[in-house]
């Protein structure tokens, strides 16, 4: 049995950190629908493909939601990530280290 990556991204406004969306709930559910995923529970909505896995988990914040994405895939991971980002015209930025850097920027 072979095992894939799991990565954790954030999604945010700033390419350099996590930052929050000032957003209602509701607000992520309609930039998700469109990629395929599907609300599992309030906070979190569900992708899953022959190819991959992705979960969106919405944190709450003192504004809004903070947003992490968990991609597990055999293959690269960044397209997937920038395709979750694209839909909240955000950047993806890396949790993974303690440098964190923006993939929109490669």
């Amino acid at each position: 049995m072979t095992t894939t990556t799991v990565r954790k991204f954030a999604i945010s406004i700033d390419p350099e950190e996590a930052v929050d969306f000032a957003e209602p709930v509701d607000w992520f559910g309609k930039r998700l629908a469109p990629l395929g995923f599907k609300q599992g529970s309030t906070y979190s909505y569900r992708y899953r493909d022959n190819e991959c896995m992705m979960k969106v988990d919405l944190v709450d914040s003192q504004d809004g939601y903070f947003v992490y994405l968990y991609v597990q895939a055999p293959d690269e991971h960044k397209f997937r990530a920038e395709a979750v980002a694209k839909a909240f015209d955000a950047f993806v930025v890396d949790t993974a280290g303690t440098k964190r850097h923006s993939l929109k920027d490669d």
